[in-house]
Parts: structure tokens; sequence; C-alpha cells
């Protein structure tokens, strides 16, 4: 009984939202209403069911965010030089190659740090790479001013993995979120890099 009166619920929930999206799509056809309103209505339409609302707002926000991740994309792609381009592609054959490590994820504490600890290592080996690119590219001020940005980024990303850890301070886990850690910043780094400097 109980399961029944629940499903009828979320049916319900999910009907009154599904009711809502129409009326805001006539209401934004006819351009009254801007477009921010219509993607936050959902959240509000049946606060009594919060798993329902947990599915649409899960389901809405891959649309919401891959719309203005592919327009920047686009829009690097065409204007980025062949070595830009090279070095992106590059990178994303890094990221991809990862998933040779899945197997050691899947293991022990002592396999999972060794996954991690080798995801940092190819990071960090394309980051040098990069860094040797852009000194080809850049002039000597240009080259001065990133090298001492590096340098803070350095000391950034350090305490940015020993702050992560600490929260496992003593534990087995401490020394694999560090290199976890480490690995995620320099790949942000990288693509940073790139897409920032690089000509």
């Amino acid at each position: 009984m109980r399961k029944i009166l629940l499903l009828t619920i979320m049916i319900g929930s999910l009907a009154l939202a599904g009711c809502g999206n129409n009326a805001n799509n006539s209401s934004g056809a006819a351009g009254s209403s801007p477009a921010a309103p219509e993607t936050a209505a959902p959240a509000t339409t049946a606060p009594a069911t919060a798993s329902a609302d947990n599915e649409l707002q899960e389901s809405a926000a891959p649309e919401t965010a891959s719309p203005s991740a592919s327009p920047a994309t686009a829009e690097q792609t065409p204007a980025a030089s062949a070595t830009k381009q090279d070095y992106l592609e590059k990178l994303d054959a890094v990221d991809a190659g990862l998933s040779d490590l899945q197997s050691l994820r899947e293991g022990s504490t002592a396999s999972m740090i060794e996954a991690a600890d080798e995801e940092y290592k190819r990071w960090d080996e394309a980051l040098n790479q990069i860094y040797g690119e852009l000194k080809e590219q850049l002039s000597e001020s240009d080259m001065a001013k990133l090298k001492q940005e590096q340098l803070e980024w350095i000391s950034y990303r350090d305490e940015t993995a020993k702050e992560a850890s600490l929260k496992f301070e003593g534990g087995t886990m401490q020394p694999l979120e560090y290199s976890s850690v480490l690995a995620s910043v320099t790949k942000d780094r990288c693509y940073e890099l790139v897409n920032s400097y690089m000509k």
C-alpha cells in the first residue's frame, strides 16, 4: 500500500513537472519570459517528492551544461593553430589512455595508490612537454612571467593536495587522496596552459 501511494505521488509529480515544462515552453515561444526562469521552474514544482525533483534536476543539468561547453570548444578549434590543436589532442589521448589503470583502481588500496601515482606521472610529463613548447613560442618577457606563475602554481598544487589529504590523516587513504589531487590539478593546468598560452 505504501509503495503504491509513493508511486502514485511520484507519477503525479512527474506529470505536474511535465505540464510545468509545457507551460514554460509555450510562454517561452511567445517571448514573454527569459531563459533563466524556464530552467529554474521544474525544481520548485513538486517539493513533496524530493527523489522525483532530484531526477528532474539531474537530467536537466547535463542539458544546460553541455550547450555552453560545446560552443566554446567549437570556437577554439577553428582558431587554434596546428600546434595548439596537436597538444589538445595529445591531452585528450593522455586522458583516454588512463583507462589502462582501471584494474588497479579496483584493487587494494596499495594498487589504487599506484594507479593515482601513475596518473599524476602521466599528467606531469604532459605538463613538462607543454612547458617546453611554450619556451619555444613565447617571448623572453612572457616566458619570465609564465615561469613565475608556474612557480606559484606548483605551490598551489602541493598545498591543495596536502589540504585535501588531511581529511584522511593517518589513514591508508591519505596518500591516495594526495596523489589523486596532484593528478587532477596537474591535468587542469595542462589544459589551461595550452588554451591560454599556446599559439
